[in-house]
């Protein structure tokens, strides 16, 4: 196109239109238009459990490691950027009622590892006199900055039962024991897969129902409902 030709079709105010409209569209369709708010954009991960709280099965592990995404620095190494994190995890049994849960705390390029059966399952809010320890179901874990330092509780409950804002990322990983040959002596196969990202509804609705919930269990539960942080591997 000769230099004449590119002058006049710059001068066409209808090929001036549709060159401003495809630099708005470019734009728009650019990575950081669709970019959630950088607090929220990693931090909700969901796992599942399978063949707990069974005889013949063994226990399973929830890992769970926080890479530093808030910053570096733990409270006790009186330096900043903070990165120090909650680990509020949700767990349901598959017929979505929740369960247990609880806060744990977690420092960068800390490692804790939860039991499916002791820390997880082992609470629940039911008589267990009729309602058997859960079996299978969903966990949830959302990322959020500490209520206070060093601390995952506010005032005494825990933050996942507060109107936190997600905040940060963590990774997971969780085992599942499979059986493969049953009877008196059954065998099984242990694999470990990890938790999948997933997206909090946008109006905020599944967010504040989980919080809610875990306020119920921590209000009314007299202890029970609530579940514990494990330890750090050894």
């Amino acid at each position: 196109m000769t230099n004449a030709v590119l002058k006049s079709a710059w001068r066409s105010p209808t090929t001036l239109g549709f060159l401003v409209a495809m630099l708005i569209l470019t734009c728009l369709m650019s990575p950081a238009a669709f970019a959630q708010p950088s607090g929220a954009a990693d931090a909700y991960y969901i796992g599942y459990f399978g063949n707990a709280n069974l005889p013949g099965f063994p226990d399973t592990q929830v890992n769970i490691v926080n890479p530093g995404s808030t910053g570096g620095y733990s409270t006790t190494d009186l330096l900043t950027p903070v990165g120090d994190l909650c680990a509020n995890i949700y767990v349901f049994t598959a017929d979505q009622q929740m369960r247990e849960c609880c806060s744990c705390f977690t420092t960068p390029n800390g490692h804790i590892q939860l039991s499916t059966n002791k820390d997880l399952t082992a609470n629940p809010l039911q008589n267990p006199g009729v309602v058997p320890s859960p079996v299978a179901g969903v966990i949830k874990i959302v990322s959020s900055s500490p209520a206070a330092a060093g601390s995952c509780l506010k005032s005494k409950a825990p933050v996942a039962a507060t109107t936190y804002a997600p905040n940060g990322s963590l990774r997971t990983w969780n085992t599942h024991a499979r059986g493969t040959v049953t009877g008196s002596s059954p065998l099984y196969t242990v694999t470990e897969t990890a938790f999948r990202p997933a997206t909090l509804s946008d109006d905020g609705t599944e967010l504040a129902k989980i919080q809610a919930q875990c306020y119920f269990l921590w209000n009314t539960g007299s202890g029970t409902g609530i579940c514990t942080c494990g330890k750090t591997p050894i």
